[in-house]
């Protein structure tokens, strides 16, 4: 069984693609990237044309933003990486941001 629940997108458009990962939610935050990704691609998340290792360590990445030892979420610092062409910026306040290859 999944647990991961597709948070809503923001905002879609062919320019940009904004979503917010829920800490506090059942998806891990480099489970969220991929399927915002999958879903900027128009794939399958399930089919293996996105993966995150050529990137970024997708456990790092969890760490990284992961709510502080206390339970307060982290809101400052981002982190931008490519995946296939796709330029992401992850926040520390959750928000995902997807440009596609022909934006930038």
């Amino acid at each position: 069984m999944n647990d991961y629940t597709a948070p809503a997108p923001r905002s879609r458009s062919p320019s940009l693609y904004r979503v917010s990962h829920d800490p506090t939610g059942p998806a891990t935050l480099s489970t969220t990237v991929v399927h915002a990704l999958a879903d900027c691609m128009d794939v399958d998340v399930t089919d293996g044309r996105v993966a995150l290792y050529d990137a970024v360590d997708p456990a790092a990445l969890d760490e990284l933003f992961r709510p502080r030892h206390d339970g307060r979420p982290r809101t400052g610092g981002a982190l931008s990486f490519v995946v296939n062409g796709y330029h992401v910026t992850v926040s520390g306040d959750g928000e995902i941001l997807i440009e596609p290859p022909m934006r930038r």
